[in-house]
């Protein structure tokens, strides 16, 4: 890795890391588009690398919502039970899709979630 893409690869992890936190998602959605986008490795490369980043950045999103009040241990428990198993079975069915059609499914995942939220976002504007 040239020194360029580490550079790139610390900011693209700092930029997730304030958004993930600032909106309360994985940063994962972000951080897999910008391995297979920006430093070209491939879908199952950057899911796995992303799956590894979540935990210790997690933990500190976690830590700042904590001291706020903001977090449902009874949520976090429950999401987490079903979450285990589906994240055993998400990662079994990506291994066995070929990684150009897992990206395209990727993308269109993203695509409707970006849909779904600005639909969200204008409603809320007109209410």
């Amino acid at each position: 890795m040239t020194a360029q893409t580490v550079l790139l690869v610390l900011a693209a992890g700092l930029l997730v890391g304030v958004l993930s936190s600032l909106f309360g998602v994985g940063g994962g959605l972000l951080m897999v588009h910008f391995m297979v986008m920006v430093i070209n490795e491939t879908q199952h490369l950057a899911e796995g690398t992303s799956l590894l980043v979540i935990v210790p950045t997690a933990i500190v999103g976690v830590i700042a919502h904590l001291r706020n009040h903001f977090v449902s241990f009874r949520h976090a428990l429950l999401v987490a039970i079903g979450g285990i198993g589906g994240a055993y079975l998400g990662a079994d069915i990506a291994l066995r899709i070929d990684p150009v059609t897992l990206t395209k499914v990727f993308g269109v995942f993203l695509a409707a979630i970006g849909i779904r939220t600005a639909y969200e976002g204008v409603k809320s504007l007109r209410a």
